[in-house]
Order: structure tokens, then C-alpha cells, then sequence
């Protein structure tokens, strides 16, 4: 994936880490936040479950990206599927990963083939071994937490917990204005406007190059912010239910900003996330016989080389 699509991700991410990592971080004993933090790590520890994520970006009240997706985790072998669909205001696409038999599969709806990929330097994605059985060192996560705890100060008084019916409590968590950390704002502003500046004029990879994803569909719908980037509000709400689990959880970010022509911008990224089948979950299997295959590669250095096609 090119630079500029990295650091877009790469902004998300970081504003994302950052303000969940802050509720974990600066809210003391509050029951919601304890709460919270136990549910996160009692979810963490299911591997056999199946996740349904949604994300929408929204420009100006106009709808500009809606991500559906449907990942199925077993917990045995690595195994696991994936259905993404990726819709623009002029293009859908979907994608197909599987994870069986060893083997990493990916396909989209537009083609005929399926792609395997092979080599010690595949992307983390599709090498799911590593990811799986690394264990967080414990005094690196209580040292994290603690830098945290000092950037982003108590966010207690944000953290609201109700009771509801069947052991069900509801977590609640908003933040707008100056209640947001300017460590977040700052951080955040100067990640987006990078990577719209820096990578602007840089060519997109053709979707021979991306498996077989056009990515100029995320690119086209990426408003471009330069200037008076903040975030304005951040809600983020969660349901834990009587086992400790998190079944649903939603988030809903507002960013506001300028373009290079000094158009406003108010830009609101939503998404939710369902949990269920827990422990009960089976990824989907393709079967290979009689596909159209096509190896793909990975040298050390993550750079692909193509196989030939195989009937």
C-alpha cells in the first residue's frame, strides 16, 4: 500500500489508540471504567468468535465510505474468514480472505481468481501466527499506561455506567470541545495534515499491485485537510454483557478542518462493532478444485513477486 493510504490509516490509528487508551488510562476507580477494562480483557481472551464491523465516513452530512465487514475467528489452526465490502459514492467492491488448511486465500468479487499467498514476508495481516501468540510484556503495558495517565490527565467524570436488565451494563464515554486533550488534537492534526501534504502528488498502486483492491476508490473519498484540523467530539459507547463480554460497542469521532482551497470541513467517522458466536464460531472454507489459482509471493522485504497462473 503507498505512503499516503499508510499515514491516512496511520492518523485513524493513532487518534483512535489515543482516546481509548485514555479512558483506560486516566479514569481512577470509576466503576464504568473498571468495569470497561475488565470486559476488554475478558473479550481479548475468546478466540473462537465472529465480529461484525461497520464503518461510515461522513463529509458534511454527505456520505462519502461505508466499510461492512464479517470476520470469523475458530482459534484453532489460525483459522478464519473474512468478508470486507468497501462502497464509495461511485464504486463497490468485496473481498474475500480465508485462512484454511495453512493456506492465506484472498479473492475479490470482480475476479475469478484466487490468490495465494506464500513466503516468510507477508504482510502481519495474512500471517496471523506471530499476532497470535504474542504476549504483551506486563510491565511495558503498566508503563504505557502510565505515560498515558500523564498526557491525558482523569477522564473519570466522562465514564457512565448503567445497569440494565439481565446483568447487562452499559458503558458510556463522550468528550467534545475543550475536554479533549490537546496532546490528542495536536498529535492527531499533525498525522492527518502529513499525510495528505507529504504524499499528495504520489501515484496510487495499480490493483494488480493491491491483490486486486482499488484503492483509488479510498483515496477519491478521503477529503484532503490542511489546516484548522481539531477534533471536535468523541463518543464511545459499550455493552458488556453477564458473561463480562463486549457484544456491541460503538464510536463516533468528529473531526473538523480545511482543505487546500480553504473549503470547511466537518467530518464524522462511525463505527460499530457486534460480537457473537462466541465459541461457537465457523469460518467459511473455499473449496480450490477446479479454481483458478494464482501464487503470490513475498521476499524478505515484503515485496511481491508473481507466481504464474495455475488452472
Amino acid at each position: 500500500m503507498n505512503k499516503k493510504l499508510a499515514m491516512m490509516g496511520l492518523g485513524v490509528a493513532v487518534g483512535s489508540m489515543m482516546l481509548v487508551t485514555s479512558v483506560y488510562a486516566g479514569v481512577g476507580n470509576a466503576p464504568g471504567y473498571e468495569t470497561f477494562k475488565s470486559a476488554v480483557k475478558q473479550t481479548a481472551a475468546v478466540d473462537n468468535v465472529t465480529r461484525q464491523v461497520n464503518v461510515t465516513l461522513q463529509d458534511n452530512g454527505a456520505q462519502l465510505l461505508n466499510v461492512r465487514s464479517t470476520i470469523k475467528s475458530s482459534g484453532v489452526n489460525h483459522a478464519g474468514s473474512a468478508e470486507v465490502t468497501v462502497r464509495s459514492a461511485a464504486d463497490e467492491q468485496t473481498i474475500h480472505f480465508y485462512n484454511q488448511d495453512g493456506k492465506h486465500i484472498v479473492k475479490t468479487d470482480d475476479s475469478d481468481v484466487y490468490k495465494l499467498l506464500e513466503g516468510e514476508g507477508m504482510p502481519g495481516k495474512f500471517n496471523g501466527h506471530e499476532r497470535l501468540n504474542h504476549t504483551p510484556d506486563p510491565q511495558v503495558t503498566s508503563e504505557v499506561e502510565n505515560v498515558v495517565d500523564a498526557l491525558v490527565g482523569n477522564l473519570k467524570n466522562y465514564v457512565t455506567m448503567d445497569e440494565a436488565a439481565g446483568n447487562v451494563k452499559e458503558i458510556h464515554f463522550k468528550m467534545s470541545g475543550s475536554q479533549i486533550s490537546p496532546v490528542v488534537n495536536t498529535i492527531g492534526s499533525l498525522v492527518i495534515k502529513h499525510g495528505a501534504l507529504q504524499n499528495s502528488h504520489r501515484p496510487l498502486p495499480t490493483k494488480a499491485d493491491t491483490l486486486g483492491v482499488d484503492v483509488s476508490t479510498l483515496k477519491n473519498s478521503l477529503p484532503q485537510l490542511v489546516s484548522d484540523i481539531k477534533m471536535d467530539e468523541v463518543e464511545v459507547n459499550a455493552s458488556v454483557d453477564a458473561d463480562n463480554h463486549i457484544t456491541n460497542q460503538t464510536a463516533q469521532i468528529h473531526i473538523s478542518g480545511k482543505d487546500a482551497q480553504g473549503t470547511a470541513h466537518d467530518v464524522v467517522l462511525s463505527v460499530d462493532m457486534t460480537l457473537s458466536s462466541l465459541n461457537s464460531t465457523t469460518p467459511d472454507t473455499v473449496d480450490l478444485t477446479g479454481k483458478q489459482l494464482e501464487i503470490v509471493k513475498f521476499d524478505e522485504k515484503s515485496h511481491k513477486n508473481w507466481g504464474e497462473k495455475h488452472e
